[in-house]
């Protein structure tokens, strides 16, 4: 397995420090030059809006102000990370406000996005349709996860029930797609160790049939062994070392070469909002790809 020697990591410091947001720059100081959970907190509630949902690009690939249950998810995905920290329970007691007061129980869940989403610049997958009618996991399967890891802060919904109700419905799925999964295995994150074995055979399923080992084919949006592997500290997914290698060399070439992880999609449409966005995620990628390194101890700095 390679490693990201000095200079490349200077070049992804750089790339991140000179044009990633604040909120990425803000966690990559706190991993690598010094802990600073109070800032990364108050630049989490800079996106929240007077609902206690978030919205206002937290989510770049649309650039709706409102607020959504997909944004308040990313947004609870780090206040997680913080929950012990100033002034973060105040945040996550009004994003669960929010998410009580949208949960729609025809889908028992929450659409991703409301009809708002058209009137912003915004990637073409995310444009509003008509509303859902069945349910669907990405985003609901993880604010669930959010309501069991916070139950305290439930007063209208019945957590339990509504858990069982999610855990049934990935049992019975018979066909996968990626965003769902992923968003399973972040409610698995909040499960009991019970509830986590009876996942582990479905979750395992769902892998096998949507990662991707073909390496030629991991610079297009495919899901590759990674981007399920570093969503949890569990070992439930089956890689082979050379193929873990392989990945963790694919974005170290990445970094190498760019100096950056650059997104590997694109809106074609809303060409100067993208080039904002695709900024934002670049900044995004590129962190993330440093916390694999760190992980795998890939990383020499």
């Amino acid at each position: 397995m390679k490693h990201l020697n000095q200079s490349a990591f200077d070049a992804s410091s750089r790339y991140i420090l000179n044009n990633a947001r604040y909120l990425e720059k803000l966690i990559f100081g706190h991993h690598y030059i010094g802990p600073c959970p109070e800032k990364i907190v108050k630049a989490i509630k800079m996106y929240q809006n007077k609902d206690g949902g978030f919205g206002n690009a937290l989510e770049p690939d649309f650039r709706m102000p409102y607020s959504s249950p997909m944004a308040t998810s990313v947004a609870l995905r780090l206040l997680s990370q913080f929950k012990s920290t100033d002034g973060a329970e105040e945040s996550i007691v009004k994003a669960i406000h929010y998410l009580e007061h949208t949960f729609d129980a025809k889908i028992m869940g929450w659409e991703s996005v409301g009809k708002a989403v058209n009137l912003f610049p915004h990637a073409p997958w995310w444009k509003y349709h008509e509303p859902q009618d069945k349910m669907h996991g990405n985003p609901s399967a993880e604010l669930v996860g959010y309501l069991i890891e916070f139950s305290g802060h439930v007063k209208h919904l019945d957590v339990e029930s509504i858990k069982e109700v999610y855990i049934q419905y990935f049992l019975d799925l018979k066909a996968f797609e990626e965003h769902e999964v992923f968003a399973f295995i972040r409610l698995y994150n909040k499960l009991s160790d019970i509830e986590r074995v009876s996942l582990v055979p479905q979750l395992k399923q769902a892998y096998t049939l949507l990662v991707s080992l073909d390496s030629s084919k991991w610079d297009d949006y495919v899901p590759y062994p990674l981007k399920f592997i570093m969503l949890t500290e569990d070992d439930i997914f089956e890689i082979d070392d050379v193929v873990l290698k392989k990945n963790v060399n694919f974005l170290i070439d990445k970094i190498h070469e760019n100096g950056c992880v650059l997104p590997t999609w694109s809106w074609g449409a809303y060409h100067e909002d993208w080039e904002i966005a695709k900024r934002e995620w670049s900044g995004i990628l590129t962190l993330d790809a440093l916390l694999v390194f760190e992980r795998f101890h890939t990383l020499i700095v």
